[in-house]
């Protein structure tokens, strides 16, 4: 069968949950001769080194998505200065996408595109390319834009319900994306619930091998916490939860790993006086060297659509401590993989059970392993989306 040709769409530089996502998406399809790729990104980075050095062929065209954060406040004038401040930005962003798209297209043409893949829910412009192009267009929802992120949509939320309805496939990364499209979304028939997939299957036995050391070092016991440092990923949380854990257990440690609004992080650890055990890796290439010396995750992000690093860290043999929202239920059960809290005093009580009972958190780490490799691997994850291209693209 000829690969399908597909043209991907991704709206950010780096190397974060989503683009690794389609990073593994990518080389893994165009390795097994199932898709010829070819990638669009709205900026230039890591991700698009990444996929010179896969010899994955690519191109910068700026484009902007249309889901924003928008904060109003003062009094009533105020607040009417603000929206219209935010409606010209929006219409602004409308005309960037507008030239971005003719470019887009004539790539895809050039390319013979024969789907139209975005890869994120905040790229609006997919819908509309495809269609131009008389394509088929799938939709990648890969988050909870309203829960976890407050965005409002460039033209009101009808907007985004109407491409959603235009779609001719969503690809939605958990039960919880596919609730949160259900107001606007009520027939499932398009949708696929694809998670996304971690580890190969030869990858995922290479990893067993390299996991007895950390439980053989009897030291402190290290909890992670890894992501974008955003309000949204709780890091300030995690921090202050540590603090009290410190207090009773002083033999643990955190790590936080990622760049992003670092200060209202390293300020807590400040004033904590937590600056000699909490330790600020940056931005981490390969998350697994950080994971190799730690005991456990901490994934204190509420509303996710599918964290693909408690997926990382199950694939480590690392236990995860997760807030009982979004989809984090559906990836770890309490007790059994690790622990799900609700309340600040219920991530202390777990982050101090699991520091208290090593050979329970290796048990539930070692849970976690057996859960990716009967669901999460990469080969399960090409599989469907390949099927998806096909059912599509049947010639």
């Amino acid at each position: 069968m000829r690969p399908v040709r597909v043209l991907y769409l991704t709206h950010y530089a780096e190397l974060y949950g989503a683009n690794r996502s389609l990073l593994d998406l990518v080389t893994g399809s165009s390795r097994m001769g199932a898709v010829e790729p070819f990638v669009v990104l709205a900026a230039d980075g890591p991700m698009a080194a990444a996929l010179q050095r896969a010899g994955i062929g690519h191109a910068v065209v700026p484009f902007v998505p249309w889901m924003h954060k928008q904060v109003y406040s003062g009094r009533a004038h105020h607040r009417l200065l603000q929206r219209i401040r935010n409606r010209r930005a929006a219409h602004e962003r409308d005309r960037v996408n507008e030239e971005a798209s003719q470019r887009i297209i004539a790539t895809a043409k050039e390319h013979r595109a024969q789907v139209v893949h975005t890869n994120s829910s905040v790229i609006g412009i997919g819908g509309p390319i495809a269609r131009r192009l008389g394509v088929p267009h799938v939709w990648h929802i890969r988050e909870l834009p309203f829960l976890h992120y407050h965005f409002r949509v460039d033209g009101g939320v009808r907007r985004y319900a109407w491409e959603l309805k235009q779609a001719d496939a969503i690809i939605a990364l958990s039960q919880a994306v596919v609730e949160d499209m259900r107001q606007w979304l009520p027939a499932a028939e398009r949708i696929h619930i694809v998670p996304n997939g971690i580890v190969t299957e030869q990858g995922w036995k290479e990893r067993g091998s390299m996991i007895t050391d950390r439980w053989a070092r009897t030291g402190t016991f290290d909890f992670l916490l890894a992501g974008h440092f955003h309000p949204s990923k709780g890091q300030v949380e995690a921090i202050h939860a540590f603090a009290e854990v410190y207090r009773y257990e002083p033999a643990t440690r955190l790590h936080l790993a990622g760049n992003g609004r670092m200060d209202p992080a390293r300020e807590a650890v400040q004033q904590l006086g937590l600056n000699e055990v909490v330790h600020f890796h940056g931005y981490v290439e390969r998350i697994t060297d950080v994971m190799s010396g730690v005991h456990a995750l901490l994934q204190c992000s509420q509303h996710e659509a599918l964290g693909r690093i408690v997926l990382e860290a199950m694939a480590d043999g690392l236990p995860v401590i997760g807030h009982a929202s979004g989809a984090t239920p559906e990836l770890v059960t309490d007790g059994a993989n690790g622990s799900l809290y609700r309340t600040h005093a219920e991530l202390v009580e777990a982050m101090r059970r699991m520091a208290h009972h090593r050979s329970e958190a290796r048990r539930m780490g070692t849970v976690g392993r057996e859960l990716v490799l009967e669901h999460y691997t990469l080969d399960l994850m090409w599989h469907r989306i390949h099927s998806i291209y096909r059912d599509l693209c049947p010639s």
